[in-house]
């Protein structure tokens, strides 16, 4: 089996994934799309005569850890939600998920629970899993092998992502939320993160964090600030230091409506790489 292959069936669990959270009206859906989105662009590349990688096998396999973070930490979250006879969008606080959830997952549940919008959910998912899940995954693959040799390859897997993510956007409006552009801009004014910058400055900051984690003198601080930062800007987009522009978000999650779409499962296509 070639690293494509691998990666393919990485997208294909995604997008299986994906059917389960649309079925279920679960607001997972939407970053489990995009997702899928980006592996399958990542998976294209692969599978190109000339990669433009170094070391395609470790891009590869960077990618399955990854997703495995992703995929155990969906696996808790259902369980928590199972145990509490809960659906995705019931319980009231992080605090609610207990045992194998980590943190920066509950404070993605919980802003579930506090009318999010279709931005919202992806962005406060894509913090969660780029600041908390990929620094564990590059500290699981440094186990094996130093990833300091990989650092070309992490950068070019930035440039394969942030090709794709701009027209990511376009498919996620079209399948979830027809006002994307305009009112869901509103309730998440960090929506720089889903762009190519974004996600250079955001995977950056993962790979420094990495380094910080295998420092034993830094560990400790590192887990706990990669613990906090998802909570952090969840704060940050929902309730702002300008009081004015909180009250006014505030109000507005009651009279503005989600305009959440759901697609029929028997007409959508899976998801489908942005070359």
């Amino acid at each position: 089996m070639t690293g494509a292959d691998e990666v393919a069936l990485v997208a294909a669990e995604l997008d299986r994934r994906r059917a389960v959270f649309e079925r279920d009206r679960d607001p997972r859906a939407s970053f489990a799309f995009v997702y899928a989105v980006l592996t399958r662009s990542l998976e294209a590349r692969l599978r190109r005569a000339d990669t433009g990688f170094d070391d395609p096998g470790w891009v590869a396999g960077l990618a399955t850890t990854l997703a495995h973070e992703y995929l155990v930490a969906m696996d808790a979250v259902d369980e928590a939600l199972a145990a509490a006879g809960a659906g995705p969008r019931d319980l009231p606080s992080a605090r609610a998920f207990r045992g194998e959830v980590p943190q920066p997952w509950r404070d993605v549940q919980a802003a579930f629970g506090h009318r999010s919008y279709v931005l919202e959910d992806v962005l406060f998912s894509m913090m969660a899993h780029i600041s908390y899940d990929l620094p564990r995954a590059l500290r699981r693959m440094s186990a094996t092998e130093p990833v300091t040799g990989h650092v070309a390859d992490f950068h070019r897997m930035n440039d394969v992502l942030g090709e794709a993510v701009e027209g990511v956007q376009d498919g996620l409006a079209e399948r979830y939320s027809r006002g994307l552009a305009s009112l869901d801009r509103l309730f998440a004014r960090q929506d720089e993160l889903l762009t190519s910058y974004g996600i250079r400055v955001a995977r950056g900051l993962a790979w420094y964090n990495t380094d910080r984690i295998a420092d034993p003198s830094a560990s400790a601080e590192a887990f706990a600030s990669i613990g906090r930062s998802t909570g952090a800007f969840v704060r940050e987009v929902r309730a702002p230091d300008d009081w004015r522009l909180r009250l006014v978000l505030h109000v507005a999650r009651f009279l503005v409506p989600e305009r959440r779409r759901w697609p029929h499962p028997a007409t959508e296509p899976a998801a489908r790489p942005v070359l």
